[in-house]
């Protein structure tokens, strides 16, 4: 409710994971650290995929913390191509220097040691203006680049923030964005932010990474019209102007040196022993691209869960699953794409369940005949309530209520500010969340919002206030020492409330190791 109860959830989340996001004195560690700690911040699944072209920043959580580092900068990897073409350019070879030291995790650096690079990188000038494209990858599925942009604009309007990073007012300068022309329709997401030169010049650079989703048949078409090129249109967005096409910017691209990815089938079931909802899944396909290794997961078609095996909070690190291959190497876990966590956002050939997505690849290594997946867990949360009870403001407490494989006790309730708060008995010190969201049905919650709504003296009581973090429904403890949950239902005053439950982020420890071959 409050828009969505998912969605004020998550922007709660988010805020507090922000305030306990850890920033080093070094910049340069920090930057290393980035994708990491972006990962085990809470997704913002009510942000819908954009297709790439629009104007839209398409930036992922840590972009979010105005650190004013780009989210996957540690995803970064510069060419000693693109180094050399940009050497003379001020500004541009330290930007590059600095970039050279947390490059690697988006596996770009391990396809140039075996010598692949299908396209190679270009850079542009026009008046003060200089835009640079470089690690330009297609794969079976996807389009990947970085772009940078550098302009006596950016530099007059560079802001530095009290925290000591960089920023740029955009209130005041032109941006540029840069977009495939070959795959116009392409679903995109991307991260991106300003960051200094580490030369003399100083100069703030702005930096961005995209991705572009394709399907196969997208990416064999255009490798059958054998293309010379990979072509981009560069837009420029004025402040306070519409935005206008200023050309467009062509990458050679040597079909002879593409290769297709590597489709290992498995269609391996694997049990999961207890739990309520999920009985088994499916690990679907390892797809081996040059760049990075895949894992498609799915889980019953129609389910009403969906799972996350990337994790955050207390669980980061302990339930994250891996790859090792037969020579010793190990493949972290770089993104968690889950297909259908809204169905309502759902495309055509998305299905229940997760795309993995591990850090490097074995591809150009023959001597990889084997992968190891280890499999440590994950978190499983409903996508809609599956039961509920019924509670009166005067009833005798504690009240023992039963939901799927959980039981817990309503030790005190109250109603104030627009909530009933249900005080819930912790049973171990240590935890922080009890697993559920309570809420109230649909039909009474969309009633409600719409008196809200048309109510300013409601609605003012449910605007968010600064450093009040209220997630509605979701049973948290905020202080370690607590030996109780609290969770705070948006709702009108009632004689006697239904409350419905459903699992959030429930996790699902699961040992477990699973070799497949993937070459003989």
């Amino acid at each position: 409710m409050l828009k969505s109860v998912r969605d004020k959830q998550v922007k709660e989340e988010l805020s507090q994971s922000l305030q306990e996001l850890p920033v080093p004195a070094s910049l340069l560690q920090f930057a290393k650290d980035v994708p990491d700690m972006a990962e085990s911040l809470p997704a913002i699944p009510a942000v819908r995929p954009i297709q790439q072209r629009s104007r839209k920043a398409r930036f992922t959580i840590a972009a979010a913390c105005a650190l004013a580092v780009v989210a996957s900068i540690g995803a970064a990897q510069v060419s000693p191509t693109f180094a050399n073409m940009v050497k003379g350019i001020p500004g541009f070879s330290g930007v590059l220097s600095w970039l050279d030291e947390v490059r690697g995790y988006d596996g770009v650096r391990n396809a140039r040691s075996y010598g692949y690079e299908p396209a190679e990188p270009v850079v542009k000038q026009f008046g003060d203006v200089t835009i640079g494209i470089s690690d330009v990858y297609l794969t079976g599925d996807k389009l990947s680049y970085k772009t940078f942009v550098k302009s006596d604009e950016i530099k007059k309007n560079a802001i530095k923030q009290d925290d000591g990073y960089l920023d740029v007012d955009q209130r005041k300068i032109t941006n540029y964005t840069i977009n495939s022309y070959d795959f116009e329709e392409a679903i995109g997401q991307g991260s991106g932010g300003t960051i200094e030169s580490d030369d003399a010049t100083k100069e703030p650079v702005q930096v961005e990474t995209s991705k572009l989703s394709l399907t196969p048949q997208q990416v064999k078409d255009f490798i059958n019209k054998n293309p010379k090129e990979l072509r981009f249109k560069v837009f420029e967005h004025p402040p306070g102007k519409s935005s206008k096409f200023l050309f467009e910017l062509s990458v050679p691209f040597n079909k002879s040196q593409w290769r297709e990815d590597l489709i290992v089938p498995l269609h391996q079931q694997v049990e999961v022993a207890g739990d309520p909802d999920l009985p088994s899944f499916t690990l679907d396909q390892l797809k081996i691209t040059p760049t990075n290794t895949h894992l498609d997961v799915k889980i019953e078609q129609g389910s009403n869960y969906y799972l996350e095996f990337r994790q955050f909070g207390n669980y980061e690190n302990k339930l994250e699953p891996y790859l090792t291959d037969d020579k010793g190497n190990k493949y972290p876990l770089l993104g968690d794409n889950v297909q259908k966590m809204y169905d309502s956002l759902a495309r055509p050939g998305d299905w229940d369940g997760n795309i993995m997505e591990f850090m490097s690849s074995p591809y150009f290594d023959p001597s990889v005949k084997r992968l190891t997946l280890h499999l440590n867990g994950f978190q499983l949360t409903e996508k809609t309530p599956s039961a509920s009870f019924t509670l009166s403001p005067g009833e005798k407490l504690p009240k023992t209520v039963r939901f799927k494989d959980k039981q817990f006790t309503i030790i005190g309730t109250s109603s104030k500010k627009g909530y009933l708060w249900l005080k819930i008995k912790k049973e171990r010190p240590e935890d922080v969340r009890l697993g559920i969201q309570f809420g109230i049905p649909q039909d009474l919650g969309k009633a409600y919002q719409e008196k809200i709504n048309n109510t300013p003296e409601l609605k003012e009581l449910y605007e968010p206030r600064p450093s009040v973090a209220v997630i509605d429904g979701v049973a948290r403890s905020e202080r370690p020492e607590d030996d109780y949950f609290e969770a705070g239902i948006v709702t009108p005053e009632q004689d006697s409330y239904e409350i419905t439950m459903l699992r959030i982020a429930n996790p699902i420890p699961l040992k477990k190791e699973i070799t497949f071959e993937i070459r003989k």
